[in-house]
């Protein structure tokens, strides 16, 4: 089963995320902060994160990812969640850390498409 680890500072969101992708199939994990998910080893090993993005977290994102991937011996993607209203400020700072992106509020449907998709590109690209 794939494990996906959720990151947002709004637990109901996060367990709201949680649910739509168990339903799918997916095992899920969920912490309000990247902090967190870089201490607790029961969320190290991922194949996806959803993560929300805040500017303070930015400093973060990068240690995040390492710790990750140093973990799965392999690159983990980023779904990051953002703002409609923050969209485009946004994507120019973080262009570098996403493998794609789905706007606040999210609809369902178009989350799952996109963390299947995105799941499916890193499995062609082993």
């Amino acid at each position: 089963m794939m494990k996906i680890l959720i990151i947002d500072d709004d637990e109901q969101l996060g367990r709201s995320i949680a649910r739509l992708l168990e339903r799918a199939g997916y095992e899920c994990a969920i912490v309000l902060d990247p902090r967190e998910a870089t201490s607790r080893t029961d969320v190290l090993v991922t194949d996806l994160v959803v993560i929300e993005f805040q500017n303070e977290w930015l400093t973060q994102i990068g240690e995040l990812r390492e710790r990750l991937e140093n973990e799965a011996g392999r690159p983990v993607p980023f779904i990051f969640t953002v703002g409609r209203r923050e969209l485009y400020r946004v994507i120019a700072k973080i262009a570098t850390e996403i493998d794609d992106w789905a706007a606040k509020p999210c609809d369902p449907a178009e989350l799952l498409v996109r963390v299947e998709n995105t799941l499916r590109f890193r499995a062609l690209a082993r």
